[in-house]
């Protein structure tokens, strides 16, 4: 049986549906010694291209004030290999874990800022986990290896789970974002996966306090990445 969602969840939801815009944003891209630590686990995690987010970005049409409207913690989505962008509503909280909604239905999983699930999309990403807690890519010593699994359908309908290692390292410095019209100070993290088969880059703007307000997260091979911008918390 679906779970219907709480009376203040379903007002956000029929709000998302007169919001069609997209991702607004500029970052820093000073070199340093992360890109180095990065560039020498590409050398030894590529086997051939690296995927990396993509496609262009539609001019912002909706506004924050729009958002804020909806009452609601709001995530702003985008699937640049589809063109597909919206805003996303918080729908359920469980834990640490909490579930945002789009105006079509698809719905991400995060933990502090990670990817844990998706569903609605092409090719979902069931389930992922990695040997470290999400909170802990952004502390301590750099570069940092760890592994990922993620769980997805395969073409037969079959679950699958992929194992990439991993590392990340921040840029030197800190930077400044603008998620519609509103800056934050952050530092620019660039992580590398890849096992024999497969490698992409995902990338996370987080600021002192732990909190990734944007990233390029990568969802499967079918989809690609994901593109996550916190506007409302």
């Amino acid at each position: 049986m679906a779970q219907i969602p709480p009376k203040g969840a379903r007002r956000a939801l029929a709000g998302l549906m007169v919001l069609l815009a997209a991702c607004s944003s500029e970052h820093s891209t000073q070199p340093g010694l992360g890109d180095i630590a990065i560039g020498m686990a590409k050398a030894r995690l590529q086997k051939g291209a690296v995927e990396t987010a993509e496609g262009d970005q539609k001019a912002p049409q909706a506004t924050r004030a729009q958002m804020a409207a909806l009452g609601r913690p709001v995530v702003y989505m985008t699937v640049p290999r589809f063109g597909v962008t919206q805003p996303a509503v918080e729908l359920a909280v469980n834990g640490r874990y909490r579930t945002y909604m789009g105006s079509d239905q698809s719905t991400v999983t995060l933990q502090s800022g990670i990817v844990t699930a998706t569903r609605g999309l092409q090719v979902d990403l069931i389930a992922q986990q990695l040997s470290i807690s999400p909170s802990a890519m952004f502390r301590g010593s750099f570069p940092k290896t760890y592994t990922r699994t993620q769980r997805s359908l395969t073409g037969e309908g079959v679950l699958a789970d992929y194992t990439y290692n991993c590392a990340i390292a921040p840029k030197d410095a800190d930077g400044t974002i603008t998620i519609f019209g509103r800056n934050h100070r952050t530092r620019e993290y660039t992580e590398l996966c890849g096992n024999d088969k497969r490698a992409f880059q995902n990338s996370y703007w987080v600021d002192g306090a732990g909190t990734v307000w944007q990233s390029h997260q990568s969802i499967s091979k079918e989809v690609g990445h994901l593109v996550l911008q916190r506007v409302v918390r």
